[in-house]
């Protein structure tokens, strides 16, 4: 179900703010995602025996709708910044 409800918060985002970038909005999202449960505790990896999860079990958290429309940072990325990103990193097709 986390599909419905991260568009969900996206189409609030642009509703909210209709000139924002498709980057702004998933920005929002992730730098204002909980990274603990509804009771307050961490996020739990039913893969690993329930321990605390790490990141690339959980992404960026539980996403928050609240906190997403007023993020205060959010990073704007284009094309371009990816395209000077490779280049910087010296990337090749082969």
């Amino acid at each position: 179900m986390s599909c419905p409800h991260a568009a969900g918060v996206a189409a609030l985002l642009k509703g909210v703010y209709p000139k924002w970038s498709p980057a702004a909005i998933h920005s929002a999202m992730v730098t204002t995602a909980d990274e603990s449960d509804n009771t307050q505790g961490p996020i739990r990896d039913i893969g690993n025996n329930n321990n605390a999860a790490n990141p690339l079990a959980m992404g960026s958290g539980h996403t928050n709708p609240n906190k997403a429309l007023d993020p205060g940072l959010i990073y704007d990325v284009t094309p371009e910044d990816y395209i000077n990103l490779l280049c910087g990193l010296d990337f090749t097709p082969r």
